[in-house]
């Protein structure tokens, strides 16, 4: 048996089903961040997992010496601001505050930071 002829057609019903032109918004977003310390942020919460607010200070303070909870909370929620109001989510466990990126967009940000390059014809 032959394989479908119309590719095109598949192609199509795939895009409006899952490109959303908000996702493309957002990954130019976060490919434009400039500061360093946030990308180092955003960086170690690419697994999708909880990392403690004390975790997040220790890897920020490598690139700005100068780094603390207040500095932290104000990155995460101007983060939040630029990119999407769900983007970065907290969550006290344990009595301590844990930060990590909402499932929706742990993959995109994957994208964004690998430097995959795609085109949609």
């Amino acid at each position: 048996m032959e394989g479908p002829q119309n590719t095109s057609f598949e192609q199509t019903k795939i895009l409006k089903k899952y490109y959303k032109p908000d996702y493309s918004q957002l990954f130019n977003k976060l490919k434009n961040i400039k500061t360093p310390v946030k990308d180092e942020i955003l960086m170690s919460l690419l697994d999708g997992n909880w990392h403690s607010e004390l975790d997040l200070i220790r890897v920020a303070k490598q690139k700005m010496k100068y780094m603390g909870a207040v500095t932290l909370g104000t990155m995460i929620h101007s983060l939040n601001h630029h990119l999407k109001n769900d983007y970065v989510e907290k969550k006290v466990i344990n009595g301590k505050l844990s930060y990590r990126i909402s499932d929706n967009y742990v993959g995109l940000t994957r994208a964004a930071y690998n430097k995959y390059s795609f085109k949609i014809d």
